[in-house]
């Protein structure tokens, strides 16, 4: 009785084990929210100044800012697009504000671009938020991190 146990349990183990997949854990993967497939555009909706225990202040955007895209591919150079979109802020500027390379590091959740309305080199954006419609960056003044630009993005299309 105790052989035909021992054979019945382990056939019940074999049965049990060929039966089961290893889990495989997928991670998070931010940029492809931000990215899409192959290509990503955004468009800035809002930016607010926050510090020192103030209160928010919301800027209004110039028509010239808000339908500037913001696309970030997803190809193996990472190459990230800013085009002036048909309101420029002045007769002389370029159709394409930004041609670069964008980078984001998962383990504090920055995202490196060059964003032309701040500056024309490469910032650190923490990310605050994002959904497959909305993002929230944020980029901090101060060493001590008490004064900062949140800036907030929506998709207008994906590829």
């Amino acid at each position: 009785m105790k052989t035909r146990l021992q054979i019945v349990t382990a056939c019940l183990i074999l049965l049990m084990g060929a039966c089961s997949e290893d889990p495989k854990p997928i991670p998070t993967e931010f940029s492809k929210v931000i990215t899409g497939n192959t290509k990503k555009t955004w468009k800035m909706t809002a930016i607010q100044w926050t510090g020192d225990g103030k209160d928010p202040i919301n800027y209004s955007l110039s028509s010239c800012f808000k339908d500037d895209l913001y696309t970030f591919y997803a190809n193996e150079e990472r190459l990230y697009e800013v085009d002036n979109s048909p309101t420029k802020c002045g007769d002389d500027e370029p159709a394409q504000l930004v041609s670069d390379s964008w980078s984001f590091i998962n383990a504090t959740a920055t995202l490196n671009i060059i964003f032309p309305l701040l500056s024309d080199n490469v910032l650190p954006f923490y990310l605050k938020k994002v959904t497959s419609k909305e993002m929230t960056l944020e980029i901090y003044l101060d060493q001590d991190n008490i004064y900062s630009y949140k800036i907030t993005m929506q998709s207008v299309s994906e590829e």
